[in-house]
């Protein structure tokens, strides 16, 4: 079963990065030092920097997406449940329910198949198989999905209210995620855009102007004065991707 915490990077991963970061660093170098080739070197040190925060994003790309389809599927299985069904039987019936809306391909869809073969062929517990998928997904959201399905049929407690009260809150606060999620992007995007803005003025004195920055690409204290400048210009970028995380 898939693990939702890693990212393996594919071949196609690998293009992508690569040759993002070596046009990115050539550019740079370009732009600061007038020497293409020097980019080269930053390009492996940029692809250093971004590889695992590509990793990360994909991460949470794929967690917020299977978050938000397990929060269709919530709805489907407090109307199955509300219906008599059990809890295998909800989890079951929603495949059919929500076959017009997702694929065979989509997460939840490959997520609920693999719940109900196991069920089926490896006589396991629905609990049971619910808790797998929390503990593999390492969404909190469905772990407490499942801690009070699993405390209902302990105590013996109303399933059907408890499950139609935790779709509701679930739901909610998914909503609530959702909503700042988009937040956080925004700001993100505004971030990338004052982030661009020292290469772009460099890119328009580099066309118009080019024997105005000849003095930082000319000599040893220019180019220091270009490295001290782009050092700067690297952790403020670091900055405000940790301040938004932080504040979101």
């Amino acid at each position: 079963m898939e693990n939702y915490e890693t990212w393996d990077l594919s071949v196609h991963d690998y293009i992508l990065l690569l040759g993002g970061s070596a046009a990115a660093g050539a550019g740079t170098g370009w732009l600061f030092y007038d020497r293409p080739g020097l980019g080269l070197l930053l390009g492996a040190l940029l692809f250093l920097l971004v590889k695992p925060r590509y990793v990360l994003w994909q991460v949470e790309r794929r967690k917020r997406t299977l978050l938000l389809q397990f929060r269709d599927v919530l709805y489907s299985v407090s109307s199955c449940v509300s219906a008599g069904r059990s809890l295998g039987q909800a989890l079951e019936e929603s495949i059919g329910f929500w076959k017009g809306t997702y694929g065979e391909k989509d997460l939840i869809i490959r997520e609920l198949a693999g719940m109900v073969r196991r069920m089926k062929e490896g006589n396991e517990r629905d609990i049971d198989v619910l808790k797998d998928f929390a503990a593999r997904c390492g969404l909190q959201d469905v772990s407490d999905f499942a801690m009070v399905c699993e405390n209902c049929r302990e105590s013996g407690a109303d399933l059907v209210r408890a499950i139609d009260r935790a779709t509701e809150v679930i739901g909610d606060r998914i909503e609530l995620e959702r909503e700042l999620t988009s937040m956080m992007v925004q700001k993100q995007f505004e971030g990338r855009i004052i982030m661009a803005a020292p290469f772009l003025l460099l890119l328009f004195l580099k066309i118009t102007s080019p024997d105005f920055l000849l003095p930082l690409t000319s000599s040893p204290a220019g180019m220091m004065v270009s490295s001290l400048a782009l050092g700067l210009i690297l952790a403020a970028v670091l900055m405000m991707e940790r301040v938004n995380r932080i504040a979101f």
